[in-house]
């Protein structure tokens, strides 16, 4: 009886012959269309004003707003104003915080592509987490976080230093990724520079279908003026500053979520 020579199974890794990536992997690398991405940026706008508002009735110090914080970081120089005398110091570990962030989230998108599926999936996710570490850390009452706190001057530890440097964190992940998506005209954590752009706008009383940066930039002082209400509601309520950080958690999330069902971009 003759043998059958057995042929040997090709060797994968030895040879030329690409390996297949899985559809899941396909799709996570996928790059997103921005089509109707300015939504997003919207709604982190909302988001800039929920947080901020709360974390400056909390803390007289913001946590996107860097303009503001670096008026206060001035003012500090003079040991003013009286009644906040380490008012500086809450804003200068915001700016640095916010400066980090926006070093690591960017450096990180770029290395990994900044509109792929994957990447504004876990972005989102990280900004998302931060959130909940701060307002759990809220949660436990050992943070001084609403007007009643006597340690709000500067306690002996400044706490509430960790859950400032957190959020401002995360908030320059939201910015990140409105840069990324290409709307500049909503950069979600300033109005100056965008009431100045609606004023000198030459097309300024266009019809809405005609001008869709200038639809954009009012969305975005509309959205935070909102979010700013909304969250010194909350920040009055039983529920304190904590509610509106878990709203802006909430939102977060499900933004993230959002991401993995987007449509894609389409192939070049």
């Amino acid at each position: 009886m003759e043998k059958t020579e057995q042929v040997p199974a090709p060797d994968l890794e030895a040879s030329d012959i690409p390996v297949k990536e899985s559809s899941v992997a396909q799709r996570w690398k996928q790059n997103l269309s921005p089509t109707h991405a300015d939504i997003v940026c919207l709604l982190l706008t909302f988001l800039t004003g929920l947080c901020d508002s709360s974390a400056y009735n909390a803390w007289s110090c913001f946590l996107g707003m860097q303009t503001g914080n670096t008026i206060f970081l001035g003012l500090g120089a003079s040991n003013q104003p009286n009644n906040k005398p380490w008012g500086w110091l809450k804003s200068l570990a915001s700016i640095t915080s916010f400066f980090f962030g926006a070093m690591v989230f960017s450096i990180a998108m770029r290395s990994v592509g900044s509109l792929r599926r994957g990447t504004l999936f876990v972005s989102f996710l990280v900004q998302t987490l931060f959130i909940i570490i701060a307002v759990a850390l809220i949660e436990t009452d050992l943070i001084p976080h609403s007007s009643g706190d006597s340690t709000l001057t500067g306690g002996p530890l400044f706490l509430e230093l960790i859950p400032i440097a957190l959020l401002a964190f995360q908030s320059a992940g939201g910015m990140t990724c409105s840069r990324a998506l290409g709307y500049n005209e909503i950069p979600t954590v300033v109005l100056t520079s965008v009431y100045f752009d609606i004023a000198s706008d030459p097309k300024l009383v266009e019809k809405p279908t005609a001008n869709a940066k200038r639809n954009r930039r009012i969305g975005g002082v509309v959205s935070l003026l909102i979010g700013a209400i909304i969250g010194g509601w909350l920040s009055r309520s039983s529920g304190g500053m904590q509610s509106a950080l878990w709203m802006a958690a909430g939102i977060k999330f499900v933004a993230a979520i959002a991401w993995l069902f987007w449509k894609a971009a389409p192939a070049k």
